[in-house]
């Protein structure tokens, strides 16, 4: 595998480069750990995650901008319904900023729920010369006659005052694993000495052979195979949990097979420079049924026409004459599928690809699994490791590696997440 050379990685860094350069180096940087190394050590590392994560898959919350700070208050305090809760909902499950600081308030709201059930009457408060603006800042609220606020109303307030502590936590949570305490021996009573009765030890926990941060959670598995933080996940998807933890692996999804094939020798010829290529889907499964097909320009070109077909070599779609180097739509869906484009260039039709070059195919999701995935996000969009699972059964190679990034992000210190995602990033191949 070639690198981006220090160019590219300035270029993208800067957003300079072209649709598709852009394309293409997103695409590398989605493979390549060393190359998003050097491009995170040049930006911000959230600025960077977060751009990779728009470049690579859009805007898909449906709002253009991130929710409020009471738009946030009420979706922890579950305020909301009908559509203000559906808007809030799908823009979590697209927008990553939004959907940690959810996750902080309801954090946050947990921590002080005990202080919020209790009435605080005046008491006198003496303040000395020397004390600190954070004594003298409390001692307003204790001296305030307020009933308790509601739960994510007082904890909006308190997370302005406290922001950058509440995100700190957010990167420095690490994995809690409770220890057993050693049992200590009883001494032996004196000889001749009434015998004193011994309680009974109690049991110990099994010990914890995985954990990991996931949402709002921690997922842990102890030796004897009982999973604990998953208990909102149906069976199936608890099964699936306990499997990953358990083996350390994913399994290649079938729906994968067919789609690739190695390149054959004969692709290399001094005329190569001079062809354009395909760029996208290529060895893709797809969520949606109206792609949009991608591929890079040619020199010299008047003008491109794209042709789709089905497993029978049947034209089930073609784009006429386009002059830009993209092009959209409608597939029925549970399909594999192939494409190539034509350029017209001096009155001749230069065709990618073209033998001894694979095709290029690309799988359409059906129906059923893609209405499972999408309520699966719904209603557990907060789980990374568990999406993860489920994209991966279901060839969505991309939304997997970029829930095991968010999933590795919440777990700096487990090899775990990598490993998962250097096996969803093999199945490329």
């Amino acid at each position: 595998m070639e690198h981006l050379t220090q160019q590219q990685l300035e270029d993208y860094a800067l957003r300079r480069l072209g649709a598709a350069d852009l394309l293409t180096a997103s695409d590398h940087l989605g493979e390549c750990e060393l190359c998003r190394a050097h491009v995170e050590a040049g930006m911000n590392g959230d600025a960077a995650f977060f751009a990779l994560h728009e470049e690579a898959f859009g805007d898909e919350s449906g709002l253009s901008t991130h929710l409020t700070a009471e738009q946030t208050a009420e979706y922890v305090d579950r305020n909301l319904s009908g559509e203000s809760l559906q808007t809030v909902t799908d823009h979590l499950a697209g927008c990553e900023p939004c959907a940690l600081a959810v996750a902080d308030l309801r954090a946050f709201r947990n921590e002080i729920a005990p202080s919020l059930d209790r009435e605080y009457s005046p008491t006198p408060i003496t303040i000395a010369p020397g004390d600190s603006w954070w004594t003298r800042f409390a001692s307003f609220f204790r001296v305030s006659p307020v009933p308790a606020f509601g739960g994510a109303a007082l904890a909006v307030i308190l997370l302005a005052l406290a922001a950058w502590l509440v995100w700190r936590r957010t990167d420095d949570r690490q994995p809690q694993i409770a220890v057993a305490p050693t049992p200590v021996s009883q001494p032996s009573p004196p000889t001749g000495s009434p015998s004193v009765p011994v309680p009974p030890a109690q049991p110990q926990a099994a010990p914890v052979i995985a954990q990991l941060n996931d949402g709002n959670g921690v997922l842990a598995l102890d030796k004897e195979g009982n999973l604990s933080g998953a208990d909102n996940l149906p069976a199936t998807y608890k099964t699936l949990v306990t499997r990953a933890l358990t083996t350390q692996k994913i399994g290649k999804s079938s729906q994968l097979e067919g789609l690739a094939r190695p390149t054959s020798s004969l692709m290399s010829s001094d005329n190569q420079k001079e062809q354009f290529s395909v760029l996208y889907p290529v060895g893709d499964v797809m969520m949606t049924n109206y792609p949009t097909f991608r591929w890079s320009p040619l020199e010299g070109a008047t003008g491109y026409e794209v042709e789709v077909y089905d497993a029978q070599f049947n034209l089930v779609a073609s784009s006429g004459r386009v002059t830009n180097t993209s092009w959209s739509t409608s597939l029925p869906r549970g399909q594999v599928y192939s494409w190539q484009v034509k350029a017209i260039k001096d009155g001749q039709e230069i065709t990618s690809p073209r033998p001894p070059a694979p095709q290029a195919r690309f799988r359409v999701l059906d129906q059923n699994r893609a209405n499972e995935l999408a309520k699966a996000r719904r209603s557990y969009g907060s789980s990374h490791l568990t999406l993860a699972l489920l994209y991966a059964d279901a060839g969505l190679l991309k939304e997997a590696k970029q829930e095991l990034r968010l999933l590795r992000r919440a777990n700096p210190n487990s090899d775990l997440p990598t490993k998962l995602l250097r096996q969803v990033q093999s199945m490329r191949n």
